[in-house]
């Protein structure tokens, strides 16, 4: 559902040249540096080589170049993870394509830029089949996070928007999820251009001091379906990050001073528990209580918890302790 760029060999090349250590902070990773290489506080079992310009990462054997970082670790396709990489260096984009022709950015003044949301369609149909259908989330759930004005299904593409607000209730954050899951590949997902990626999608209770974390949007969906759908309202705060960087989590705790337990349920992949596991040890030394939610271990995530068995039981997330 984005605007398809056509980048040249010649930026491509540039865009590699960017340092890893650069794009994995802009995208919300902590850089640590650790001898004559750097790694993530957030994965230790990564590396960049400053020299070559190259990461990677011993836990798995992924390797590769600040392009592939982004496509790797912050869900982004090719074409975003190359405009990212020129955008974090300054090098102007001038694009060959018709419809962006007067396309310069405003790099001096980045707070200015205006994020375009998609045009909101009139009917959400394909929204409604995708999240019940695919994800096993209830219309009643779906309606609650459309009248909490979280998400929408965008008229052209009939991707879902999701929108992570401010404490004021402004829209900071936009994110696009495909409806269709093609010969089983992903649904597509992207961010929508002028995002700022220090807030998620969140949904907030000020009398609440809990915060639960998720990983991704229609998780956060779940877990409110699996724990809250019968009160129509939600008894903690609940934050889902988009990626496996805390820069979201650190913006909700400002503005949010009452949060005091925080509870992580990331996925229950190598890169979720590996993130879990640094984030915990963060955020207790900050003087939160912190603890994160066990679930059965065949399940990946929360959703697949929904899908795969739930139908309607309570099951307790059951609470590790650390």
């Amino acid at each position: 559902g984005e605007i398809k760029m056509r980048f040249t060999q010649e930026q491509i090349d540039q865009a590699k040249q960017v340092p890893v250590e650069r794009i994995a902070k802009s995208v919300g990773y902590t850089v640590v540096k650790k001898g004559r290489y750097f790694s993530l506080e957030e994965m230790d079992s990564l590396m960049i080589n400053t020299r070559k310009n190259l990461w990677w990462r011993y836990s798995n054997g992924t390797h590769g170049n600040s392009i592939d970082f982004l496509i790797e670790f912050a869900n982004y396709s090719f074409q975003q993870a190359v405009k990212e990489c020129l955008e974090v260096a300054n090098i102007d984009i001038s694009f060959q394509q018709d419809e962006i022709k007067n396309y310069r950015k405003d790099y001096d003044n980045t707070s200015s830029r205006e994020m375009k949301l998609p045009k909101r369609s009139d009917r959400f149909q394909r929204l409604y089949a995708y999240l019940m259908k695919k994800r096993k989330l209830s219309s009643d759930t779906i309606q609650f996070f459309i009248r909490k004005q979280l998400l929408y299904e965008e008229e052209k593409y009939h991707n879902i928007v999701f929108l992570g607000r401010d404490k004021k209730g402004k829209i900071q954050y936009a994110g696009v999820h495909g409806t269709l899951e093609l010969n089983g590949k992903k649904a597509f997902r992207g961010d929508v251009e002028g995002n700022n990626k220090s807030y998620g999608v969140n949904l907030r209770n000020e009398k609440s001091t809990k915060l639960v974390v998720l990983e991704a949007v229609i998780d956060l969906m779940s877990y409110f379906e699996i724990q809250n759908k019968m009160k129509g309202s939600c008894e903690e705060n609940l934050l889902a990050l988009g990626m496996l960087a805390d820069l979201p989590l650190e913006t909700f705790l400002k503005e949010n001073p009452q949060i005091k337990e925080i509870i992580f349920a990331l996925d229950h992949d190598e890169k979720g528990q590996e993130a879990t596991e640094k984030l915990i040890k963060k955020y207790q030394q900050r003087g939160f209580e912190v603890c994160k939610y066990q679930y059965p271990e065949q399940y990946k995530d929360i959703n697949d918890y929904l899908k795969l068995g739930f139908q309607g039981r309570k099951i307790p997330l059951t609470r590790g302790r650390l």
